[in-house]
C-alpha cells in the first residue's frame, strides 16, 4: 500500500504546538510537557505499535478526555513528540559545532566529542531507532527526519568548508553526508536501546582516530 502523500510544507518541521487554544496558560504548558514525555517513554519501551493515546494518558497521569483536549488524535502526539525532539537535536547539533571555539580541528574534535557523548543514552538510541521504523510507513514522520538531516548535514558542510576550503561545494555536500551516515550509523554499534547485544567495544577512541588520520592532515598540512 502506497504511503499517504504529506501535506506538510517542504523543507520544514510539523509544529510542535497541541491544538489551537489549548495550553495558552503555564499550567497547560507543562501539562503538554508532561504528555510528550510520556510518549516518548512509552514509544521508547513499547514501540510504535504499541504507542496509544490510552497508554500515553496513563504513562503522563491525566485522563483521556484530558489528554485529546490537547492532542485529538494519536498522530497529533506523534506530531508534536517528533517536532520537539528534532528542533532540540537540530539546536544541540549547531550549538555543538559551534562550541569548539575557533580553531576548524578543535571544532571537530569537539563536535564528535558530544556526538559520541550523545549517544551514550540508550533511550535516546532506542528512540531514533522508533523514528526510523515510524519513517518508512509514516510520511509526515519521514519528511521532518529528511529535514532534520538537511539541517545536520549543512552544519557539518559548514564545518567542512573550514576545514577542507579547497573542496569543491558538491564534494563538502557529499563528505557531509557520509559523515552524517557514519555517525548515525555509530548508534547500531554502540549499544543503545535494543541495539545493544550488537555493540562493539573501543569504538570511540577508533572514530576519532579515523577522523583524524583522513580529515586533519590536511588542515595540519595548511597551518
Amino acid at each position: 500500500m502506497p504511503r499517504r502523500a504529506s501535506k506538510k510544507v517542504a523543507g520544514s518541521l510539523p509544529s510542535a504546538n497541541p491544538r489551537e487554544g489549548t495550553a495558552v496558560h503555564a499550567k497547560g504548558t507543562e501539562r503538554v510537557g508532561s504528555i510528550l514525555d510520556a510518549a516518548m517513554d512509552v514509544l521508547v519501551q513499547d514501540g510504535a505499535a504499541g504507542l496509544s493515546l490510552r497508554g500515553v494518558a496513563q504513562r503522563a497521569g491525566v485522563s483521556l478526555g484530558n489528554l485529546q483536549y490537547y492532542f485529538p488524535t494519536k498522530q497529533d502526539v506523534v506530531r508534536a513528540l517528533l517536532a520537539r525532539y528534532l528542533e532540540q537535536a537540530l539546536q544541540r547539533v549547531h550549538a555543538r559545532v559551534e562550541g569548539g571555539g575557533s580553531e576548524p580541528a578543535q571544532r571537530l574534535r569537539h563536535a564528535v566529542d558530544a556526538v559520541l557523548e550523545d549517544q551514550d543514552s540508550p533511550h535516546a538510541c532506542q528512540f531514533l531507532a522508533e523514528l526510523w521504523a515510524l519513517a518508512a510507513r509514516d510520511a509526515m514522520v519521514a519528511d521532518a527526519l529528511a529535514v532534520f538531516y538537511a539541517g545536520y548535514r549543512a552544519a557539518v558542510v559548514e564545518l567542512l568548508r573550514e576545514l577542507l576550503p579547497d573542496l569543491t561545494p558538491a564534494r563538502r555536500e557529499r563528505r557531509a553526508a557520509l559523515l552524517v551516515a557514519f555517525f548515525e550509523g555509530l548508534s547500531l554499534f554502540r549499544g543503545g536501546g535494543s541495539l545493544r547485544a550488537a555493540s562493539v567495544p573501543g569504538l570511540e577512541q577508533e572514530v576519532r582516530d579515523l577522523l583524524a588520520q583522513v580529515l586533519l592532515p590536511a588542515v595540519d598540512a595548511r597551518a
